[in-house]
């Protein structure tokens, strides 16, 4: 059986993907890019069916699981028919099965004989049919056996074989065997992944991808910037996938630059899918505070890994109604227990009593089903001639059934208590409650006695009890104890995630380390993996480890994940997967805009595409690009306006800077606003300014109708342009010589960087 591709291996899922796919074809957003693209949905549903297991793949952890109980269940039913394959190929036993049939023939052929005789003695004539039977299944087996020493036959002995064991198998998959783990892969899928692969086929089936017209027709992927679905696996998420898979829990911080995707990469771990079917790992994401208490910090965390896991649980809080229900019916056991014994008494002891009550019993019966039924059910039990005794002892005996049936049922509810899932949802319920409040219980009483005499006495107790909150130590103690029960049960299939972000927000590099040393006694657990966001401070001093200093970064983390930019193809793809209709030439704008940092990608196709519907239809790439060129000059001299008290700039200067900061549509060119800066920039502010209308005015240059599908396919020059835009955030020296760089590369003039 060929367990390479999930079409061939399991029906039921090859059918429900078939229909996921129709369903997300359906989609208004998709049924509309069809119309306005050169693809068909026949295409693009042939191209998904053929990459099945490139598209399950893509949500790695669901498609193992999935993989992983496929491979068990055919394993359990492989290995009897290898077996009996491999004992079919080994020569001697052909060799000891012709033994057995010569001998099986000879003891035949004398039976028959022996039956021939039966002319001498009758009682023998059977032997002849059973000596005949005998024989003929004897020479059978010695013609198979033969048989089988061809390889011919051997072969389709195997493959004889092989349709029985996939016969079994889609069997035991139509069983639904595999139900959970199939379930939570399509959820996986089609929360995550569907849509975006769907986009990603029409986009590189279009013949006209490297047009400069401007075909988004809708664009809604382009909403959400951290929107799980839309996730690209790029080196550095691969990278953190095999690190997971060799680690047994660790503590892992993503370092980067601000809007490089750490938040993204953490989410797609740490944050709870929407639509979860069926449970996979356990999740939880919080985000790190800018002004904290470490204590406070890790009793939020702890509260809300306390909440996670009773939504991952889903058994509701019935303790109450459940103790109450407990009593009611430990109560109601117990007088139906009494009632038995009551009445076997009154039998035993007082038989007229008892008579006259069935007497009474009779009437009643009598005009509610008929007199005569209960006659007859009367004159039974009376020629029975059984005693009181033996009619108490019946009562009895019905009683003891009916307590002990009852008792085992208390038993069996007690015992579902009492599974894990159930222990742990009471310890979440009471730690939760142990972290938000402080617990008051006053009970007593009171009571005054007046005496004759005119006297009063008087008593009074009283009792309060408060639970102290837990101190730093008990609660970092706590939660390592729980989480590491919950990662336990959780094992081995399914793992425990928690996540905090935001940490590189924190004011300096200080506080963070600060933080971080204050938080770290709540890492290090076994199966249970922390991902936190820092910053690139934190990654430089985890790499200086082992240098005669040490610092928290290195005493907190076991690894540090550096997310980088995206390269021009990696920015490709997560563009394609978002939205359908934008064309290379505007991908490879957006991405030398944003320096490849996929947050301020994301903004910049949004700006593209905000361009393009505002313009007339006949717009193409230089026009587009040309507004958001002047958007970006007029937003930048906006900032050096504002900042202008504080760091003066040249008149010239200034008076350009006006300009351009009133109006973003004015006809003038990055080209020539650059020309005229150079003759004024001095320092500061205003030689910032310069720089990126030398940048600006490249990006204007570059992207004209002169760009052909060939040097597009240079993607390396659009890599080098937008390490040029992240250049800015180091140095402007740097930035300025970069872009000059850039500029001899694509044969445009080139300027000296001003000096004041």
């Amino acid at each position: 059986m060929d367990t390479g591709h999930p079409m061939y291996d399991d029906a039921i899922l090859c059918d429900e993907y078939m229909a996921a796919i129709n369903e997300a074809l359906r989609h208004p957003e998709i049924r509309d890019a069809f119309d306005n693209v050169w693809v068909t949905p026949f295409r693009v549903r042939v191209e998904m069916v053929r990459d099945m297991a490139a598209v399950l793949a893509a949500t790695p952890q669901e498609y193992a699981d999935y993989r992983a109980s496929l491979d068990q269940i055919v394993s359990r039913l492989r290995d009897p028919a290898d077996a009996v394959r491999d004992r079919l190929a080994e020569s001697h036993l052909h060799l000891e099965w012709e033994r057995r049939a010569l001998v099986g023939g000879a003891i035949g052929l004398v039976t028959t004989g022996a039956g021939l005789l039966s002319g001498i003695w009758s009682g023998l004539g059977p032997l002849t049919w059973v000596g005949s039977v005998l024989t003929l299944a004897s020479g059978l087996v010695f013609l198979l056996a033969r048989l089988l020493r061809s390889s011919k036959a051997l072969h389709r002995v195997e493959v004889a074989i092989g349709l029985v064991l996939s016969l079994a198998v889609n069997i035991a998959l139509h069983r639904r065997a595999l139900s959970p783990w199939r379930n939570m892969l399509l959820a996986a899928l089609k929360e995550h992944e569907l849509a975006a692969q769907i986009r990603l086929r029409i986009n590189a089936l279009r013949h006209d991808r490297f047009t400069h017209a401007f075909t988004v027709h809708a664009s809604p992927g382009l909403s959400e910037a951290f929107d799980s679905t839309y996730h690209v696996p790029t080196s550095v998420a691969r990278e953190l996938d095999e690190l997971l898979g060799r680690l047994s829990g660790a503590s892992i911080g993503v370092a980067g630059p601000r809007g490089a995707g750490k938040s993204t990469l953490i989410r797609r771990f740490c944050e709870d899918p929407q639509d979860a079917g069926d449970r996979g790992d356990l999740r939880c994401l919080v985000s790190a505070p800018v002004e904290y208490a470490p204590r406070d910090f890790v009793l939020h965390l702890f509260a809300t890994f306390c909440r996670r896991t009773l939504d991952y649980l889903r058994l509701p809080d019935r303790s109450d109604a459940r103790r109450r229900a407990r009593v009611g019916r430990v109560i109601a056991h117990v007088s139906r227990a009494i009632v038995y014994c009551g009445l076997a008494a009154v039998v035993y002891l007082r038989p007229g009593f008892f008579l006259d009550v069935l007497d009474g019993f009779e009437a009643f019966f009598s005009e509610l089903i008929g007199r005569a039924r209960v006659t007859a059910v009367a004159e039974a039990i009376g020629n029975s001639g059984l005693s009181a005794e033996w009619i108490a002892a019946a009562v009895l005996a019905v009683g003891a059934v009916h307590t002990l049936v009852a008792v085992r049922r208390l038993r069996l509810r007690h015992r579902e208590s009492t599974r894990p899932e159930a222990e742990l949802a009471r310890r979440a319920r009471r730690h939760l409650a142990q972290i938000r409040y402080l617990q008051t219980h006053t009970s007593g009483w009171s009571g005054t006695l007046k005496l004759p005499v005119g006297l009063d006495a008087q008593h009074t107790r009283g009792r309060s009890r408060a639970e102290q909150p837990l101190s730093y130590p008990e609660t970092v103690a706590a939660f390592r104890a729980y989480a590491h029960d919950v990662a336990e049960f959780l094992r081995p299939r399914r793992r425990l995630f928690i996540g905090i972000d935001e940490l590189d927000k924190i004011g300096s590099g200080q506080e963070a380390e600060r933080f971080l040393n204050d938080i770290k006694g709540i890492f290090g657990l076994s199966r249970v993996y922390f991902m936190i966001s820092v910053s690139d401070d934190a990654m430089n001093a985890f790499e200086r480890r082992g240098l005669p200093f040490r610092d928290a970064f290195d005493s907190s983390f076991d690894e540090v994940i550096q997310v980088g930019p995206l390269a021009y193809e990696e920015s490709l793809r997560v563009l394609y997967r978002r939205v359908v209709g934008l064309t290379e030439p505007y991908v490879a704008f957006c991405h030398c805009l944003s320096g490849g940092l996929p947050r301020d990608l994301i903004r910049a196709a949004r700006r593209v595409v905000r361009a393009g519907r505002a313009m007339p239809d006949t717009a193409l790439l230089t026009s587009i690009c040309g507004v958001i060129i002047r958007e970006e000059l007029q937003h930048k001299a906006q900032a050096i306006m504002a900042s202008a008290a504080a760091h003066p700039v040249a008149p010239g200067l200034l008076d350009l800077l006006h300009g351009v900061a009133r109006d973003a549509n004015a006809e003038t060119s990055a080209t020539e606003i650059l020309k005229t800066s150079l003759v004024e920039a001095s320092d500061g502010p205003a030689l910032d300014f310069v720089a990126y209308a030398y940048f600006c005015a490249t990006l204007e240059e570059v992207f004209t109708e002169e760009l052909t599908a060939e040097r597009i396919r240079e993607t390396a020059e659009f890599d080098t342009l937008a390490a040029a835009r992240r250049a800015f955030a180091v140095d402007t020296g740097l930035a300025w010589r970069a872009i000059s760089s850039v500029r001899r590369e694509w044969h445009l003039d080139t300027w000296e960087l001003p000096t004041g």
